[in-house]
């Protein structure tokens, strides 16, 4: 009975076409995963949360640090000093000591000397026309208060995030790519429907014509049959531009050419899929399995991360560092000047030119900050409460989800089969109406009622099974399958 409906609809083409000529769901599913957009902005950041993680462990690591420098500027200066004697000395072997050559008078008193040394006049510039630095430094931190480690954590969380962004963005374009795909296919199927419903009509204005010629039928049944098959025409023509718009909207989300033909194949519905619903297991622990629930699982996590690394800011610090580098700069310049050798120049010479280098150790603790620790630690716990907060009241309303997801999928199913069971009692009301009416002991009214009948079940079979397509969509995203 199922064979000759479906042969009645006249959708035998899509049934008997080849795999290779058709799109299945399966595969709608893989090229919207590989077309969407949103999809990709969520791999864009699986990878950026990577070298995030990458970045943070290097603080583990010594840094090195290359830095130069070159100052120019017009600094400059000079310092004079004047001539002066200066004492000669000779060594008085009596006192045992050198004693300076002076003059005396008569009381003993030094007068003068009697034999010095001119000490000439001085003039120091100096000035800094150019200053270069160029140095290496080299820090390792040993003991951070335990930033390094809550920040590394911090970003391991993002990545686990982003890999579960993945999954709830796949598990959303898989239920809209599903639904596409079912009113696609369920569009395609009432052009069929309504072409079938149109050719019974046009049989059946036939056999009116032949009974009016031969005055076996009214022109009033005539009249009645055209009006009918005018209206189904509409049908037609109105079936083919609503698959034509979900043929296009498939495009769009699977990331074809929005003119691109399509032969879709028929989504199989089995017994399995009853199975698969009906042994579900506890709904509390299939909530679990969502990306949804794990995302905010680790943004929990993550306020906890957070909390540690706002105590880190007032827990010691230490770490030892060593740095080397080679300086060049400024230029002292002397000229003395003397009544025997005139002005010369005795000095010129470069002020800085040397390599230098330290190691040490560096050493901070916060000790108060009038109540910045506590109000910053405070709102990390209170950041910490909220996000479990969030947790427990969206693992109820997902629970709450999935059991209207199944009970809904469970009323699809049901709506499904009462659906087929009346396509099959429809078109054998069909059947026994139209041999009734070839025999004359049925109306033309009745017989178009039976016909109208007919394809009002199987237009209702169809949408059942569309329904249960975008129910199975939603139920199994709900449970995190």
């Amino acid at each position: 009975m199922k064979r000759l409906i479906y042969i009645m609809i006249g959708i035998g083409m899509q049934l008997n076409a080849t795999a290779q000529d058709s799109l299945t769901i399966d595969q709608c599913r893989a090229m919207a995963v590989e077309h969407n957009r949103q999809l990709q902005q969520a791999r864009e950041q699986r990878e950026k949360s990577g070298y995030d993680v990458m970045a943070m462990k290097a603080n583990y690591l010594p840094k090195l640090d290359f830095q130069a420098f070159n100052l120019l500027n017009t600094t400059s200066g000079s310092i004079g000093m004047p001539s002066a004697p200066l004492p000669i000395y000779s060594y008085n072997s009596q006192m045992g000591q050198f004693l300076p050559a002076v003059l005396t008078d008569a009381s003993g008193n030094v007068t003068g000397l009697s034999q010095y040394a001119e000490f000439p006049a001085m003039t120091v510039k100096y000035k800094m026309p150019n200053l270069f630095n160029a140095s290496l430094s080299l820090v390792q931190p040993i003991y951070m208060g335990g930033k390094i480690d809550a920040g590394y954590t911090m970003t391991k969380i993002g990545q686990r995030i982003s890999d579960e962004n993945i999954r709830m963005t796949e598990s959303e374009v898989i239920v809209s790519v599903e639904e596409a795909y079912a009113l696609a296919v369920k569009a395609s199927e009432m052009v069929d429907v309504a072409k079938s419903y149109r050719h019974l009509l046009q049989e059946l204005l036939k056999t009116v014509e032949s009974a009016v010629r031969h005055g076996m039928r009214t022109r009033n049944d005539l009249m009645k049959v055209q009006v009918k098959l005018n209206q189904a025409q509409l049908s037609v023509t109105r079936a083919d531009n609503a698959y034509d718009l979900a043929r296009m909207n498939l495009c769009q989300v699977i990331g074809m050419p929005l003119s691109s033909p399509l032969l879709i194949a028929r989504p199989d519905i089995t017994s399995a899929l009853v199975e698969e619903v009906m042994s579900a297991t506890d709904d509390s622990l299939q909530v679990l399995s969502r990306p949804e629930y794990a995302i905010l699982n680790e943004k929990a996590e993550l306020a906890r991360q957070q909390l540690r690394l706002t105590r880190s800011d007032y827990l010691p610090h230490l770490a030892a560092f060593a740095s080397g580098g080679y300086t060049n700069g400024g230029k002292v310049t002397v000229d003395a000047t003397s009544s025997l050798a005139g002005t010369q120049r005795m000095y010129d010479h470069t002020l800085i030119d040397q390599f230098s280098g330290c190691v040490g150790v560096t050493f901070s603790m916060p000790i108060f900050h009038f109540g910045e620790r506590r109000g910053k630690i405070r709102s990390a716990k209170s950041s910490i409460r909220m996000a479990e907060i969030e947790l427990a009241d969206k693992r109820e309303k997902m629970t709450l989800e999935l059991a209207q997801a199944r009970n809904t999928l469970r009323e699809q199913l049901t709506a499904l089969e009462i659906a087929r069971l009346s396509v099959e009692q429809a078109t054998e009301n069909l059947r026994l109406s139209r041999s009734s009416y070839d025999s004359g002991m049925e109306t033309l009214s009745d017989h178009l009622e039976a016909q109208s009948l007919w394809q009002s079940a199987l237009a209702d079979e169809i949408d059942a099974r569309t329904q249960l397509i975008v129910a199975l969509g939603k139920w199994r995203k709900a449970a995190g399958k």
